[in-house]
């Protein structure tokens, strides 16, 4: 039932929400960088000393899909709007992804790239299904000429 993992990883994401606004005050959650993390940290169980390592594997659980799905979907968009064999696009947007995942370690990187990026994601979200319209109506009119 595909409507079921979307409502988990709805809940499972505003019950951490919400305790995380419980848990810290305003001004807490500006100057924290992982607030769930660090929530977790407080964790202590007498047969692990790392609660961490079990916080981050389930959130994986939980990302992990969402990202795939996303991710194949930008390779199948390639695939129609180009057309080129799916795993192309696959394989050069893993490229991508791995070289970002590579030379982003830290904290300070990971800031200026994020930086680098947030103005122009309102203008991709906001410009990317109109012009993907445009597109396919320009193929439409291609096929029937």
């Amino acid at each position: 039932m595909p409507i079921g993992g979307a409502l988990t990883t709805t809940l499972i994401t505003v019950f951490v929400y919400l305790v995380s606004l419980v848990f810290y005050s305003q001004k807490q959650l500006e100057l924290t960088i992982w607030p769930t993390l660090s929530m977790t940290s407080i964790v202590e169980l007498p047969f692990i000393q790392r609660f961490e390592y079990i916080d981050v594997s389930w959130w994986a659980i939980i990302i992990i899909p969402n990202m795939t799905i996303a991710f194949w979907a930008a390779s199948r968009g390639f695939k129609r709007l180009f057309n080129v064999q799916q795993k192309y696009p696959f394989w050069g947007m893993s490229i991508i992804i791995l070289l970002t995942n590579i030379f982003v370690f830290d904290i300070d990187s990971l800031y200026i790239l994020n930086k680098i990026i947030d103005p122009y994601g309102v203008l991709f979200i906001a410009l990317y299904l109109p012009l993907l319209l445009v597109i396919i109506y320009i193929k439409k009119l291609r096929k029937r000429i």
